[in-house]
């Protein structure tokens, strides 16, 4: 969608309605037509494959050829790519599986590379981007199968990115999904507990059951939504009002807490009974049955219950366990271990009592506890229930620890806990302007010269301009961290630069740019503080006929959705208008010479960056 382009305005004119989500561990897809998603009626579907134990959702996998074109995505990539393995083709090929994470643990630009199963690199866009496509053809493939409907032109898209992602990364995720076919008018970012939130109010409204209790939203009371996913836990803060619109409270918060923390203790628990070679020698030459077994410990996770002595059963692959030796072996390794109290083996059996997990349960789900007990103790926002969406909260484990964490609190999951992001951005994309404000993560602002002020500010920034005495690197805030931010709110930063100036060379048609900074502070006091980090750009164009020679107005920047700003150059003189900029989040200013050059201009008066000619504070 266009940066100048409201949410709110790209589902008017649309029929179908699909959402998208890149799991870290397992992706798909839900769609409706305009007519079911009426406020008393939901009926969302999602999409279906054919021979996977979690039928709603694929492996997230891509497999590209050597020369990194698409071949398979999903189920059909973890077959193909078994059959190169039988083959001893697989090594010319590139194989990747949970890759998502990838965006929450770098720095996200656009070009980022990821490596393969065997640790060869490809550009994570071109990852992203075959991911989302599959699923868009899937999904249109289905429509005309099914519904006999083939304009693409009457569907909006929204793909999901968990709340706690940088700019950067959401950013990302826009433009991979522009680059696989999604028109940018007819596509939107929802963020996931958000999106999941939007599907627990059509329960209520559905009147249908949790499995705990009724679900049920007091109008201006607080509540909590817990992501829980594969890779990361994303919390979110909101209330709604008499009215039905969604208000958030808090900034969204998280961390890399997902179910696949438990799943790295199965398998760290096989590679300690079977030996790392062994294990590795299986992983490498039998995909099938690894691809099987990790299926089946995503189920067995989901079946520990809190009761110690209880086991859960895992069928070993035969070319792990298949004969009477082997198993003898396997028997000598637990005891080796000194696990015979918690594991047990029989030929293609691995029976380990729960209590050998339940300790992890804690260590993992208690870092989300923290934090939600933080933000319930420190924010003081009286939360009465918290819902618990996403795959991990399926597992009765983490029901438990919830429930024993917060017995004051009422902890619901919805049915259909696992497709609640997918089915809730469905919602979302039907009505974005359900949710009215988001709350800042960061305080953003950009770089300004101010005339010295003695109580305040740092005398090693100061320099001469002319007869005055100014300030560098300060930070001049647009949006707090804290602040509640609505679609159609605007902030306005003064420019004021003389194109006179002899030092001065500058296309005055062209667009300039403006350096944005975040910090986690409330009121940093200058871009070079340690917190205080550079997160992207601001391109404003010239108006038409281009800027003045002396340029006095202001860049205007309005919030128009989850992902969009409407940035406008409005000159003072004669109030002409630029057309609309952008922020660009994967782009920052990183030249050091030419920062030097500016540094030795400004202190001449001059720059050809706005972030160098903000209006200077008296």
């Amino acid at each position: 969608m266009s940066s100048s382009q409201s949410q709110n305005n790209i589902s008017e004119n649309c029929t179908w309605f699909c959402s998208i989500d890149i799991g870290t561990s397992y992706s798909g897809y839900a769609f409706a037509p305009r007519g079911n998603l009426t406020e008393k009626s939901c009926e969302i579907y999602s999409g279906v494959w054919e021979n996977d134990v979690l039928s709603h959702k694929t492996p997230t996998s891509v497999l590209l050829d050597q020369t990194k074109h698409f071949i398979a995505f999903g189920h059909e990539a973890d077959s193909e790519y078994e059959n190169l393995v039988q083959e001893k083709e697989h090594e010319k090929c590139f194989y990747f599986r949970d890759f998502k994470m990838e965006l929450y643990n770098t720095v996200v630009s656009r070009d980022l590379s990821i490596k393969d199963y065997h640790g060869k690199s490809c550009k994570a866009q071109q990852i992203f981007v075959e991911s989302i496509r599959f699923l868009r053809e899937h999904f249109l493939k289905v429509l005309g199968v099914r519904y006999c409907y083939t304009v693409e032109d009457d569907i909006c898209y929204t793909v999901t990115v968990p709340a706690i992602w940088s700019d950067a990364a959401k950013q990302f995720m826009k433009e991979a999904a522009i680059e696989a076919g999604i028109c940018e008018g007819r596509l939107m970012l929802a963020y996931e507990p958000e999106a999941a939130a939007l599907f627990c109010m059509q329960l209520t409204r559905d009147r249908r059951a949790t499995n705990c209790e009724p679900m049920h939203f007091v109008p201006d009371q607080p509540y909590m939504v817990v992501d829980l996913g594969g890779g990361t836990a994303d919390i979110t803060v909101q209330k709604i009002s008499s009215t039905d619109i969604v208000h958030n409270l808090y900034k969204a918060s998280g961390g890399p807490w997902g179910g696949n923390q438990i799943n790295k203790v199965f398998f760290q628990l096989l590679v300690k009974l079977f030996g790392e070679t062994a294990f590795q020698k299986f992983c490498e030459d039998s995909m099938v049955d690894f691809f099987n077994l990790t299926q089946k410990i995503e189920i067995a996770k989901r079946k520990i219950s809190m009761i110690g002595d209880r086991s859960v059963v895992i069928e070993t692959p035969p070319p792990l366990l298949h004969t009477e030796e082997e198993l003898k072996c396997l028997k000598n390794a637990i005891q080796e271990a000194n696990l015979q109290d918690m594991v047990n083996a029989k030929l293609g059996k691995l029976i380990i009592k729960n209590k050998y997990f339940l300790e992890y349960f804690q260590v993992i789900c208690g870092k989300t506890v923290d934090l939600v007990t933080s933000i319930i103790q420190t924010e003081n926002l009286q939360i009465r229930s918290i819902v618990l969406v996403g795959g991990f909260s399926e597992s009765k484990v983490v029901q438990s620890i919830f429930k024993d964490s917060f017995p004051k609190n009422n902890v619901l999951i919805p049915m259909g806990a696992e497709l609640a992001v997918l089915k809730g951005a469905v919602i979302y994309g039907f009505d974005s302007s359900i949710i009215d404000t988001r709350i800042c993560r960061y305080t953003y602002g950009i770089k300004l010269e101010r005339r010295f002020n003695p109580n305040v500010d740092d005398p090693s920034k100061t320099f001469m301009k002319g007869d005055q005495l100014y300030t560098e690197d300060c930070f001049d805030k647009f949006f707090e961290i804290g602040e509640p931010v609505a679609v159609g709110t605007k902030r306005s930063i003064k420019v004021h630069l003389n194109h006179d100036d002899e030092n001065l060379s500058c296309d005055l048609s062209g667009p300039k740019e403006i350096e944005v900074f975040a910090s986690p502070e409330k009121s940093p006091l200058y871009t070079t503080d340690i917190a205080c980090h550079s997160c992207g750009m601001i391109y404003v164009p010239a108006p038409v006929g281009g800027l003045p020679v002396h340029v006095k107005g202001r860049i205007e920047i309005e919030v128009t959705g989850v992902d969009n700003f409407r940035i406008t150059y409005i000159d003072d003189e004669d109030f002409t208008f630029s057309s609309p900029g952008h922020i660009d989040f994967m782009s920052t200013h990183k030249n050091s010479a030419q920062d030097k050059a500016i540094q030795n201009s400004s202190n001449q008066g001059s720059s050809p960056h706005f972030e160098k000619v903000i209006a200077y504070n008296s």
